[in-house]
């Protein structure tokens, strides 16, 4: 959840809330991210030897316990999830037709620019991902 530069809990989650109840899909992924960020600092100071059961813990735990420059990692996951978010947002609203003449008059621009720091988030991820070194066998 908090390594992953896109909306893990969109299609499970927050979309079917955002259709059943009207729930805007950003803020039920708000409560997903406090959830995980919860259960991960229990973790941390009560089961810190379960991170070390598999390759994707180990470096969950590797990431959690390097605040620089790892928690970018979460940071940039972060960005990510909640502009993909947006996008789902803003796609059942103009499906929807509510606020349908403000995407249509600055749809361009807006996305253009969404799209373009979407991209250096994925870069960036990318490349802080690489150099912790994975080798997998």
């Amino acid at each position: 959840m908090l390594c992953t530069p896109v909306a893990d809990a969109g299609f499970l989650l927050d979309f079917p809330l955002r259709l059943l109840f009207g729930i805007r899909m950003v803020l039920s992924e708000i409560v997903v991210w406090v959830v995980a960020i919860l259960i991960n600092i229990i973790a941390l100071l009560f089961f810190d030897g379960f991170y070390q059961t598999t390759v994707l813990t180990k470096l969950m735990h590797a990431i959690l316990l390097t605040p620089f420059p790892y928690w970018a990692v979460i940071v940039l996951s972060g960005f990510g999830t909640f502009l993909s978010i947006r996008f789902g947002d803003e796609l059942l609203d103009v499906v929807h037709h509510k606020d349908r003449d403000f995407f249509h008059s600055h749809q361009f621009k807006h996305e253009l620019v969404l799209f373009m720091f979407f991209l250096f988030v994925i870069f960036g991820y990318y490349e802080l991902i690489t150099s912790l070194g994975l080798q997998f066998e």
